[in-house]
C-alpha cells in the first residue's frame, strides 16, 4: 500500500528516535483535532540541535518522536480554533506553555516552570501533527515551507537581540558562526549595527562574510580581547552574543565589552555544573550585564513568521539539504557535519 493510499485510509507514518543513532517508523491513525486543535499535514521540519543531540545519545530520551521546527499545511481545526482554516499555511510553535504560572501569568511563557513536567513530543518527524490552534502562525503562501520551518529558531533569536537592547550603529561581536550565530548576524544587519564574527573555521568564516558580516577572524590565531578592542578603535564590544557552548568564551567576552556593555550567553548547551571565572569590578565600573535568553513567547514566534512571510531576511542560504521522510537517519549524519547549518525533513 502506498503512502497515499495509507493516509486515505486513515493512516499516517511517523519517525521514532528508539536510541542512539537508530530511527524507527511506526504506523499509527491520523489523529482529529480536539475543539482547540488544529490538524497539519506536515511538509517540512527541520532537525535542530537539540534533537540531533537525542540523535548522537548526548540527550538521552528514548523512546522520542522528535521534530519541532515544523510547517505544513492546515487540513483540519477544532470548533474553538479561529485564527487558522483549512488550506492556511503555516509554522507551528512546540513549546509547552502551562499558562497558570507565576513567569506565564508575568509574560515570562518562554520559561514557564512547568514545561518540562508534561511531556509533549513534538512529533514533526511524520506525516501530520496536530497542535492547538494559538501555537500555529500563518505564512504567506508563496513562502518555501523549508524557510517557515526556520521560524523557531528565528524567533529564539528575535528574543536574543530584543533582551540586548541592539541599537543601529551599535558595534557587535558573534561568537560562533553556526545557525544561530549566522541568524544574530542578520537581525543585527537589519538593524544597523556593524557586525564582527569570531570563529575559527574558515568555511564559516566565509558564510558569516557572505551573509553580511563587516569582517570574521579567528580566535584560535589572535588574541580576543585585543581584536575586539582594536577593531572598535579601543572602546570593546557594545554587544556580544555568544552562540557557543563553551564556557571559555565568557571571560573574554565580558572583559571585551564597551562602557555600558551586554554579553549574552546565547547557546543552551553549556556543560553542567561547570564555572565561569569573571572579574566582579567589570560590572561596577562599566556597568557591563552578562545574562542569557531561552526559547521564545508567541509574540516573538509571531514577528520571525512575518519576517519571514514578507521576506525581510534571506534563509536560503541556511538551508544545507533536504531530506524525504524516509532518509531521515542519512539527514541527521547530514546535520552533524561541521558546515552544515540546517537540514530539513520532508515528509
Amino acid at each position: 500500500m502506498s503512502r497515499t493510499e495509507k493516509s486515505a485510509n486513515g493512516m499516517m507514518r511517523r519517525a521514532i528516535m528508539a536510541a542512539p543513532g537508530e530511527i524507527e517508523f511506526e504506523e499509527l491513525e491520523i489523529p482529529e483535532p480536539g475543539s482547540d486543535q488544529a490538524l497539519i499535514k506536515v511538509h517540512s521540519c527541520a532537525l535542530c540541535t537539540w534533537e540531533q543531540r537525542m540523535y548522537t545519545g548526548d540527550e538521552p530520551i528514548y523512546p522520542m518522536a522528535g521534530g519541532h521546527e515544523v510547517s505544513g499545511i492546515v487540513e483540519k481545526v477544532g470548533e474553538r480554533v479561529f485564527n487558522v482554516q483549512p488550506g492556511d499555511h503555516v509554522t507551528l510553535s512546540g513549546l509547552y506553555r502551562c499558562h497558570q504560572c507565576e513567569s506565564c501569568l508575568r509574560g515570562y511563557e518562554n520559561i514557564c516552570e512547568n514545561m518540562y513536567k508534561v511531556r509533549n513530543p513534538p512529533g514533526g518527524l511524520g506525516e501530520y501533527v496536530l497542535r492547538y490552534g494559538a501555537d500555529c502562525f500563518k505564512i504567506a503562501d508563496d513562502v518555501p515551507f523549508e524557510h517557515a520551518s526556520l521560524s523557531e529558531p528565528l524567533a529564539c533569536v528575535l528574543r536574543s537581540v530584543k533582551q540586548s537592547k541592539l541599537q543601529g550603529g551599535e558595534r557587535v561581536v558573534i561568537v560562533g558562526a553556526g545557525l544561530m550565530g549566522l541568524l544574530h548576524l542578520v537581525l543585527a544587519k537589519n538593524l544597523g549595527a556593524v557586525v564582527f564574527v569570531s570563529e575559527p573555521d574558515e568555511s564559516r568564516q566565509q558564510k558569516a562574510l557572505e551573509m553580511g558580516a563587516d569582517l570574521a577572524f579567528n580566535p584560535l590565531e589572535e588574541d580576543y580581547v585585543e581584536k575586539v578592542k582594536a577593531l572598535t578603535n579601543g572602546r570593546g564590544a557594545d554587544v556580544t552574543y555568544v552562540c557557543v557552548a563553551h564556557p571559555s568564551t565568557v571571560e573574554p567576552a565580558v572583559a571585551a565589552s564597551a562602557n555600558a556593555g551586554r554579553v549574552l550567553l546565547y547557546s543552551s548547551f553549556f556543560p553542567k555544573g561547570q564555572k565561569i571565572e569573571v572579574d566582579p569590578n567589570i560590572f561596577h565600573k562599566k556597568e557591563v550585564v552578562l545574562t542569557g535568553t531561552m526559547s521564545q513567547t508567541r509574540g516573538e514566534f509571531l514577528e520571525a513568521a512575518q519576517l519571514i512571510s514578507n521576506r525581510t531576511v534571506d534563509l536560503e542560504p541556511l538551508i544545507s539539504a533536504t531530506y524525504p521522510l524516509d532518509q531521515v537517519k542519512e539527514a541527521f549524519d547530514e546535520a552533524l557535519k561541521i558546515n552544515t547549518y540546517r537540514v530539513v525533513v520532508q515528509p
